[in-house]
């Protein structure tokens, strides 16, 4: 459908005229859209709102005076010193700072005098050390080393650590000093209710324009040029050519004066705000919010060129970034469609309406033919005529012979453009919502899924060095080559990805940037993922650039970032695991912003190689730079704590056994804002790999097993993965006692000790029952040998004493026989009694004395041998068992004697002493030899059966035998040993 269009001239003047004057506003103040802005207020640490001085010292802290004390400011921590807690201060009040060339720290207080505070002391300078006013307002150190301290009431100079004043002659007139400095001359100004300059000598006062009540002096600066700059109450005042002369934009108080590295003077106001002046221009840039007062009272730059601006309300830190902001007026920050730059350099950016931006103002544009329509996308053709998407009336061709209209079904997939594309061959593809459409040669096709297209929802289009026309879609990628789509391995890996925006570098690397899973790159036919834990800002990818630097741009919901291209190489290379991303800070007017995407194009780049971006706060505009590599910062501990319980990390060497639960906080020493440092930490041995910290930078740990330990925590940044800074800390945990090595060694030697014990006890146990048993088979021995067999043996004399009788001596015979009978029953009872005793019942006692007595009368009786039997001493009962044992050796002696060595007598001696019991049994017979073999070569068992019974009762036992003498046999016996169980005798 053709409809004619003629281009409105009076239009294009309208926006030409208002593009020149957009132009010449924004120029009054070109620094509003290039800071971020972070302010910090009592509630973020600050003790009280007004910051009236701030300096950083050479280890890199950020020292902040204000009216409730003195802060010292990492970063992200602020250590407040105040009388509360710093015995000297007496005034809470800092109202100025300056660093020594020693490092050192000077306070300036009002009322407290004057502090230096070096390696942690603080030391007051007051009238005791000459200083005799207390409210300090300047303090500066000259080239010597003096240190030049201006009062309310006086100038000082600290010469040997003591003050001394200056203004005391006539030469230099008592005076309030509010501001001392030395310029790069040598010169020290002081200035105040007087200005004077102090030059090898001499004192020079100098006149400034105006009533003397306006022309107090409150600050004063040399700029870079040499220029020397005095901010009165009335305003500023500059020196020209030997005379001051005020500056005119300015009629407040100027409190501060600051020039940064890049040359800016900048000029801090009571009640007007924030001003600059550079290159002969004063603007003002403290307006739409930058700072939340317009009272400015310090003003500093930090070794990062960060400007730190203390005011009446709190602290605020400016820092810069390429990012500006071009806002569209009349516009809804709940759509923006797309934004693109046509090759006559306009930059079109559509919203809820189209604009128009040229020289980085935003002017509204309506097309005539399609009035009312609401656009999507705006694109130049290489014949310079554009084309136009739209939200449901598809697309619009504006030529030089009229508009083409291109709808659904018949000309267009969809209604609903999403983008535009110009393939090498001069035709045009058009991404819509259920489709694309070519149009070539006059010609329309429209591809759908029925025609291979991988799915309906279309999002990016892009043509390779090859002519390739890669389509990517809300699920998977297509790919189109002569005339039909191709399927191949990259289609196949992303057949699931929803493909927002693609792009071919300059060495012909194809990258996708996906919704959900991050970037991909084809290159070689290999296909590379890189995600978050790659270092990328977000997974969700809006649109990919690339500059001049050779760098990527990647735009995401709620960030823009730039890589490297170099960066993604370098993990093949060895050299780095993170790729370098910088992620740009907004502007402080365009906080909270959202990026667009989804249609295209959602980003673009200017002739001048300058980007842009649509997000809801209006077109970011950013001018590329390779990215500076940050240093990573110093990392500090900044806090311990075990259980709870918080220790310094100078006094924490080690855990107790007990310890549950240990927490180890860190952080850096970066002024900077920390978004863009990453850290990572490792606990040596315990941890396997790098933990990887998040917003929370504290590593906890549990139930840590005893050892030694080493922490070691990372930080570097972001743009540059491989500069690094670590700081580590060493401790122990001991082992409760029971797990020591000591004690645990100690329970394997008490172990091995107790089997060692066991083992011998029950090879002890072993032995004494193998003993026991051999001893009761011994006994037992002795017992058939002392009774039965000693029985049997007169039974079998008496027989053979009877059997050699004759028949006619039936008396002798009767009596013999009944002596047998009594002996086999005497014999029956004793061997009866030794199986009772077997039995360990309690005995009863029995005298030694009385038993004997019948046994040598049986004896003497049966063998016709006398036996005579004495005993000395009283005697006493002893236990049956011990009367036995001593009865059977006694007897065995006898029959012995009476067996073997026919004596014509016997002799049985006792005696009852107070410490033991002898006997003696001696005889007049044959005697034998002691150590020969018996005669009939059988074993003495009598005689071991009596030493056996000896020694059982700890007694001893001797024989004494001489040939043809007689034999005499003597044992001994303790009297403890006859009562086993401690009865008490009396004797």
């Amino acid at each position: 459908m053709r409809r004619s269009l003629k281009y409105p001239a009076g239009t294009i003047l309208l926006s030409l005229l208002l593009c020149c004057a957009a132009s010449a506003a924004f120029t009054d103040d070109p620094t509003r859209l290039q800071y971020t802005q972070h302010v910090w207020h009592v509630q973020d640490g600050l003790p009280e709102e007004p910051v009236q001085a701030i300096e950083q010292t050479p280890d890199g802290y950020l020292w902040i005076g204000t009216t409730g004390g003195l802060v010292r400011f990492d970063g992200s921590l602020f250590l407040t010193y105040s009388r509360s807690n710093t015995p000297s201060m007496t005034e809470n009040s800092i109202f100025c700072l300056h660093t020594g060339r020693d490092g050192s720290l000077w306070l300036g207080t009002e009322g407290g005098g004057l502090l230096r505070y070096k390696n942690g002391v603080f030391r007051a300078y007051r009238a005791a050390q000459g200083l005799s006013e207390s409210f300090v307002r300047s303090v500066a150190e000259d080239e010597q080393g003096q240190l030049w301290v201006g009062t309310d009431s006086g100038l000082f100079r600290i010469i040997h650590d003591r003050a001394e004043r200056v203004d005391t002659s006539q030469v230099a007139p008592s005076l309030a000093i509010h501001s001392v400095y030395e310029d790069r001359e040598h010169r020290i100004w002081a200035g105040g209710s007087r200005l004077l300059m102090f030059e090898g000598g001499r004192i020079h006062e100098f006149k400034l324009s105006g009533d003397y009540s306006q022309n107090r002096v409150k600050t004063i600066l040399q700029t870079s040029d040499g220029t020397v700059w005095v901010g009165t109450v009335s305003g500023l005042q500059r020196l020209n050519g030997g005379s001051f002369e005020p500056v005119q934009g300015i009629t407040g108080t100027v409190r501060s004066l600051r020039q940064t590295g890049d040359g800016t003077l900048w000029i801090g106001t009571i009640g007007h705000g924030l001003f600059t002046y550079r290159d002969g221009r004063l603007q003002q840039v403290s307006g739409n919010g930058l700072l939340p007062s317009k009272t400015v009272l310090s003003i500093d730059e930090d070794n990062t060129h960060q400007l730190w601006v203390g005011t009446q309300d709190g602290l605020v830190r400016l820092s810069r970034t390429p990012v500006s902001v071009v806002p569209l007026p009349g516009g809804s920050d709940s759509d923006f469609e797309t934004i693109s730059y046509d090759n006559e350099g306009t930059v079109w950016a559509v919203s809820s309406r189209v604009y128009a931006i040229r020289q980085e103002h935003a002017v509204p544009y309506t097309f005539a033919a399609i009035a009312g329509i609401p656009v999507r996308n705006v694109f130049r053709d290489r014949q310079g005529t554009l084309w136009i998407g739209t939200d449901g009336s598809g697309a619009y061709h504006l030529t030089p012979q009229g508009p083409m209209h291109y709808s659904s079904p018949a000309t267009l997939a969809n209604n609903f453009v999403r983008g535009f594309m110009e393939s090498r061959d001069g035709a045009i593809w058009i991404a819509t919502d259920e489709g694309v459409t070519r149009v070539a040669g006059g010609r329309v096709n429209n591809f759908r899924v029925g025609d291979g297209l991988v799915y309906f929802s279309t999002r990016a289009l892009l043509e390779d060095q090859s002519g390739n026309i890669w389509i990517g879609t809300d699920q998977g990628l297509s790919c189109w080559n002569n005339g039909r789509f191709l399927h191949n391995e990259v289609t196949q890996a992303l057949a699931q990805e929803k493909i927002w925006s693609m792009l071919q570098d300059k060495e012909g690397v194809i990258w996708f940037g996906t919704r959900d899973h991050g970037l991909f790159r084809y290159r070689s036919g290999r296909l590379t993922q890189f995600t978050t834990l790659d270092g990328l800002a977000s997974n969700s990818i809006y649109q990919i650039l690339e500059d001049r630097f050779r760098q990527l741009w990647i735009s995401s919901p709620n960030s823009i970032s730039s890589i490297p291209l170099a960066s993604f190489d370098a993990d093949s290379q060895g050299t780095a695991a993170q790729l370098a991303v910088t992620t740009y800070d907004m502007p402080y007017d365009a906080g909270g912003v959202q990026m667009y995407g989804g249609r295209q194009p959602s980003g673009c780049i200017g002739k001048d190689g300058s980007l842009w971006f649509p997000s809801n706060k209006g077109a970011l505009h950013i001018y590329p730079e390779p990215a500076a590599r940050f240093t990573p910062p110093q990392l500090l501990l900044s806090g311990i704590a075990v259980d709870g319980r918080q220790i310094t990390a100078a006094d924490f060497h080690s855990l107790s056994a007990d310890a549950a639960r240990l927490e180890i906080a860190f952080a850096p020493l970066s002024l900077r804002s920390q978004e863009d440092t990453r850290f990572r930490y490792r606990l040596e041995p315990f941890d396997r790999t790098w933990t990887y910290a998040g917003v929370n930078q504290v590593a906890a740990y549990t139930n840590l097993p005893p050892g030694n330990y080493r922490f070691r925590v990372v930080a570097f940044p972001l743009n540059n993965p491989t500069a690094i800074s670590e700081v580590d800390l060493n401790f122990r945990k001991p082992p409760h006692f029971y797990a020591s090595w000591w004690f645990l060694t100690l329970c394997v030697m008490l172990a091995g000790l107790i089997g060692f014990a066991g083992y011998h006890w029950r090879m002890r146990s072993l032995r004494l029952r193998f003993r026991a048993v051999l001893e009761e088979r011994s006994r037992l021995a002795r017992e058939m040998h002392d009774t039965v067999i000693q029985g049997c043996t007169s039974v079998s004399a008496l027989l053979e004493a009877i059997s050699s009788l004759e028949r006619e001596n039936s008396e002798l015979n009767s009596e013999l026989l009944q002596y047998a009978r009594t002996q086999v029953r005497t014999t029956i009872d004793e061997a009866r009694q030794a199986v009772w005793n077997l039995r360990g019942r309690d005995e009863p006692q029995q005298d030694i004395s009385q038993a004997l007595a019948i046994i040598v009368e049986q004896t003497s009786k049966e063998f016709a041998v006398p036996i005579h039997c004495s005993h000395d001493g009283v005697s006493f009962p002893v236990p049956h068992s011990v009367a036995h044992e001593i009865l059977m050796v006694i007897r065995e002696a006898l029959y012995n004697a009476v067996l073997h060595g026919k004596p014509s007598e016997v002799w049985v001696d006792l005696v009852y002493g107070r410490e033991d019991f002898r006997a003696m049994i001696r005889d007049n017979g044959e005697g034998f030899v002691l150590n020969g073999a018996p005669a009939d070569g059988k074993p003495h068992y009598g005689m071991a059966g009596m030493r056996e019974r000896i020694e059982q009762l700890n007694g001893k036992i001797e024989w004494t035998s001489i040939r043809g003498e007689g034999t005499t046999v003597r044992f001994r016996i303790r009297r403890s040993a006859l009562f086993p169980h401690n009865e008490s005798i009396e004797i």
